[in-house]
């Protein structure tokens, strides 16, 4: 509307009031000055005429506005059309345009609001999850091992005999010897083992001795081995160790007479009397050991270089000194006498991880103790081998990281945490042979589950080793013995595990 009519209407009373106010002006001057009548009435007609003049005037600014207000709108709506066509495809723009802000903007928003959420403590924890997920490694091709050791060359060389020792898990002798009958005596020959130590047969006393089952007395005897065992009296069917040791003939030169004489050592236990003092003079009271020697202070020599009683075990046991374990049947101890040697089977802590706390907080503290306590007795470095039950490493293990393993016994923390206390004793004075030989080896694992089918592919942990004393790696002159080479043999079947082995050059 026209804003022009409503001020005049307010003005109209304003005006007709001031007409009135006059005219009561000019009555009162009349009224005081009664003898000038014709001024008065003269002056009455004057602002009589003013006042339609005043008003004609108003009247034709009215219309005037009126009608350029309807030219006004005219011309708008002229231009309303106009821009309807420009309006629709600016509005379609701006929409597109809006639209993209707009998704912009929630996504501003979104972001802005977990923003704030993590600030609150809300959302933190997803975050950070997401952060710090690490996916799995997948490692199953294995590296190329170029061997370290030719045992030929060093006993060409240095007169140095090569002492080679194997561990392997059978998962059950009888099984094994049942399915592969050959396979021990086999794998003893090709690889020119010393000593040959298994875990988990699976035996009881009467199993051992039984003679359809031919295992004591027959298995490797033909081979020249003599063998010992550990069996669990805690449980049927479990656990349980064994060691099988090569037997020596041993060749005396009589320092008197100056003459040579073969004395042939049946030994069915390991002890050397004539060579050493009273205090080592111990014997398994199972099974005796004889051996009669020409002359106490002659030398023994194998392949006429190296000193055969180093080969030879003085005293073989059954026994931690705990009751808790030594009813379970895992370790069978050696004591050469340049070294120790313990056949040990480590308990696994469970598909539900209840044994686990009894493995970290009582096995290991007390098998450490117990090797510690033979290092110290006996002056001599010690070596623990067989199936330890932790994938150490993280080439240890085809796939960690995934999540499932820090459930899993053998890749749980705290089992490698307690194996690695075990290494860290006294600054380091154990180590894992093979790692220490090839740190950045990949692929080489000793267990792979049958149930999910992994030997082929190779996916697979690292559960059998040998862990040594730092001394066994100090080439020093005065050095005895030394570790030269540790090896897996992956392509060996009749068990879940493969069998692994050490190489020890003892010196003339």
């Amino acid at each position: 509307m026209d804003k022009s009519l409503p001020e005049q209407d307010a003005k109209g009373p304003r005006r007709s009031t001031r007409s009135k106010n006059s005219k009561s002006k000019v009555s009162q001057d009349t009224k005081n000055d009664p003898t000038d009548t014709t001024a008065a009435v003269a002056a009455i007609d004057s602002t009589k005429t003013k006042t339609e003049k005043k008003t004609s005037n108003e009247k034709k600014l009215t219309k005037s506005s009126l009608v350029e207000n309807d030219s006004t709108k005219e011309q708008k709506m002229n231009n309303s059309d106009a821009d309807t066509t420009i309006g629709l495809v600016t509005d379609a723009k701006e929409a597109s345009t809006d639209k993209a802000n707009k998704g912009s903007d929630t996504s501003s928003t979104k972001k802005k609001r977990t923003s704030s959420s993590n600030d609150a403590g809300t959302s933190a924890p997803k975050e950070s999850k997401k952060r710090t997920k690490v996916e799995p490694q997948r490692i199953t091709e294995r590296d190329e091992l170029t061997r370290l050791w030719d045992a030929e060359e060093a006993m060409k060389k240095n007169g140095s005999y090569t002492f080679r020792i194997m561990s392997w898990n059978v998962a059950g002798l009888r099984a094994l010897v049942k399915k592969q009958p050959n396979a021990l005596s086999e794998i003893a020959n090709r690889h020119n083992i010393d000593v040959l130590c298994l875990q988990e047969t699976k035996l009881q006393n009467d199993h051992v001795t039984d003679p359809k089952l031919k295992l004591k007395g027959h298995l490797l005897e033909e081979q020249g081995y003599d063998s010992h065992w550990s069996c669990s009296t805690a449980k049927k069917g479990y656990s349980g160790t064994a060691v099988f040791i090569k037997r020596r003939e041993i060749t005396t030169v009589g320092v008197e007479e100056n003459i040579s004489s073969k004395a042939t050592a049946k030994k069915k236990q390991a002890t050397l009397g004539s060579f050493f003092d009273a205090s080592n003079k111990k014997t398994d009271s199972k099974d005796p050991y004889d051996t009669k020697l020409v002359n106490g202070s002659g030398d023994a020599t194998v392949n006429g270089d190296n000193h055969l009683t180093n080969l030879i075990p003085l005293q073989v046991s059954s026994s931690m000194g705990k009751e808790e374990h030594d009813m379970e049947g895992r370790i069978i101890t050696m004591d050469f006498p340049l070294f120790t040697l313990a056949n040990v089977y480590v308990p696994n802590s469970g598909q539900n991880l209840e044994r686990l706390s009894y493995r970290t907080k009582q096995w290991d503290k007390d098998l450490l103790s117990f090797m510690k306590q033979k290092e110290e007795e006996r002056g001599l470095p010690v070596i623990w081998l067989g199936d330890l039950n932790v994938a150490h490493k993280a080439y240890d293990c085809w796939n960690d990281g995934a999540k499932h393993l820090e459930k899993q016994a053998g890749t749980t923390k705290e089992e490698k945490e307690s194996f690695q206390m075990q290494l860290d004793t006294a600054e380091g004075a154990y180590i894992d042979a093979f790692r220490h030989l090839y740190p950045d080896a990949k692929g080489h694992y000793t267990y792979w589950s049958q149930r999910a089918g992994n030997r082929a592919p190779n996916k697979g942990l690292r559960l059998d080793y040998f862990i040594c004393s730092n001394s066994l790696f100090e080439d020093t002159k005065d050095a005895k013995v030394l570790v030269r080479d540790s090896y897996m043999i992956p392509e060996q079947e009749g068990s879940d595990h493969c069998p692994i082995v050490l190489e020890l050059e003892i010196r003339k």
